[in-house]
């Protein structure tokens, strides 16, 4: 018990403390990991595992969305909006359908996207 509390005591201090672009770049990772996740959930035909897992992975989908500022950047923040949406109503799809088809959409849309923050990213250092 100690140990899990201390586990989640370090991660809220790193998440707190981690530069923006860092924290970004670890949600397109933890979106990977909730897609391959929900898929061999999917083959499994493991209702239960696929459902969290997506569920995970659409929270990080609505959060990067609900992060985009919109007046800094309108038309591009309009795009990425966009893109968001596409990939939330693929995991929907999933969700709802059991099936692994959509998640291969939606996992195309975030590694495009997210491969192209962080040559951003890098290109800013």
């Amino acid at each position: 018990m100690y140990a899990r509390r201390a586990a989640t005591a370090y991660r809220e201090v790193d998440l707190e403390t981690a530069p923006k672009t860092q924290i970004v770049e670890r949600l397109f990772e933890r979106f990977a990991r909730d897609v391959t996740d929900a898929k061999a959930a999917c083959l499994k035909r493991d209702i239960k595992g696929k459902a969290a897992a997506i569920d995970h992975a659409l929270r990080i989908v609505t959060e990067l969305r609900s992060a985009l500022d919109h007046n800094a950047a309108p038309e591009l923040c309009a795009h990425l909006s966009a893109l968001y949406g596409f990939v939330a109503e693929r995991l929907s799809e999933a969700n709802l359908k059991l099936a692994a088809g959509p998640l291969d959409a939606a996992t195309k849309v975030m590694t495009t996207l997210g491969d192209a923050f962080r040559k951003a990213h890098q290109e800013m250092k």
